[in-house]
């Protein structure tokens, strides 16, 4: 018992740190509509000085374009760095940097602007990041926004099997995206900050170097210490949007002030950055995007309808009442892609089923409305016959 009370005091400790009058150290999950809500919220209500976010120093220039009312999600930031790699300048190396509507990120540059508020990126470079970067992941076109740590991480999978969830994915979304915007957001930095930290307690520290995330870290904590330093005493907080998985330690790194990385960029022939149109199938984990949320259509719809309910009732109810209301909608939207596309009728009592079907399944999973996981189930259940992998059809 007296261990497991002082690991829930590290844990509340950790998440208090996090906010504070001159620094408010935000964790995000990358895509996380939740995520996106409180950090608009804050934004409005501790009128920070200044907004630093987590991403490579140079995409700082191009702010500017992602706060464009034309500047329509999804986006990205592409960025590549040539190498000279045994006296060859042929290695060329390629990251993305996606946004879509209720990314935490996009959502705090273009609130920014709005209020006037100056915002930069803080992160290593693309450039920097490859040299850091020993693990010997040489992927052509990687994600800058990778949560390897979390899909790795022995506590979240055993924490998932305890709520009755498939994996992290499904138990982060079932602890913070449902009703969400009926939590106070300095609780819901704290339980976010609980589950990063419990992401990063089978970590070693060989394996944070070896991919860099020691070295970014140290990157990150020189910016947001200098920040702290030039913010007049009368002004906001500095507000840092930050992957949970760092942020958990960047009140510590930030005083400790650890050495900047010093890092020799001879061996990097050319690198440059821009902005480009993305789509929601790229955007998907499973299409082959390694980091972030996946379902971003189905966060879509829900952000959607947030950004269009929130405050015409009360909390509880909206969250409860969207997700069953995205539901419908997406069945609604499958039938219509059977029938003007594969000329099958969807019956009406198919769809009336896969919509209960959904319902059932939240409540059996102790759930107040469904999740992803949960509409999917149902569109599997009573759509399709046979093997979804191969065989099956309507």
């Amino acid at each position: 018992m007296s261990t497991i009370a002082l690991e829930h005091a590290e844990v509340r400790a950790a998440g208090e740190r996090l906010v504070s009058d001159e620094l408010i150290l935000f964790p995000v999950r990358h895509h996380s509509p939740a995520c996106a809500f409180h950090v608009a919220r804050v934004i409005e209500t501790a009128r920070p000085s200044v907004v630093l976010i987590e991403g490579p120093r140079s995409f700082s220039s191009l702010i500017s374009l992602l706060a464009q009312p034309e500047t329509q999600a999804p986006v990205a930031i592409y960025t590549y760095a040539a190498l000279r790699k045994d006296g060859d300048a042929g290695d060329r190396r390629s990251a993305y940097y996606p946004f879509c509507d209720y990314s935490p990120e996009f959502v705090a540059v273009r609130e920014a602007a709005r209020l006037g508020i100056p915002t930069r990126f803080i992160d290593l470079d693309f450039s920097e990041q490859i040299l850091c970067d020993a693990t010997g992941e040489d992927e052509e076109q990687a994600s800058l926004l990778d949560e390897r740590h979390y899909r790795r991480s022995r506590y979240l999978q055993a924490l998932a099997e305890q709520q009755g969830c498939r994996d992290h994915e499904d138990l982060w979304e079932h602890l913070f995206e449902l009703g969400a915007e009926s939590m106070p957001s300095k609780e819901f930095v704290m339980q976010v900050a609980a589950y990063c930290l419990l992401s990063r307690k089978d970590a070693t520290r060989n394996e944070l170097e070896a991919d860099g995330t020691l070295q970014r870290e140290a990157e990150m904590a020189h910016h947001i210490g200098a920040a702290l330093q030039a913010r007049p005493r009368d002004a906001g907080p500095v507000l840092v949007v930050l992957g949970g998985y760092h942020a958990v330690v960047m009140r510590e790194l930030v005083q400790q002030r650890p050495s900047r990385p010093s890092l020799s960029k001879s061996a990097i022939t050319d690198e440059a950055a821009a902005l480009i149109r993305y789509s929601f199938d790229r955007l998907d984990r499973l299409n082959g995007y390694s980091a972030g949320m996946t379902a971003p259509a189905w966060h879509q719809a829900l952000w959607q309808r947030l950004q269009r309910t929130a405050g015409a009732t009360g909390p509880t109810q909206v969250g409860s009442r969207l997700r069953k209301d995205a539901v419908l909608e997406m069945l609604f939207a499958v039938a219509s892609e059977l029938r003007d596309k594969h000329k099958l009728q969807l019956p009406v009592p198919a769809l009336t089923a896969g919509y209960e079907a959904a319902l059932r399944l939240a409540a059996q999973r102790g759930r107040a409305a469904p999740l992803s996981t949960d509409q999917l189930g149902a569109v599997t259940s009573w759509l399709i016959k046979g093997d979804t992998g191969g065989e099956g059809r309507q």
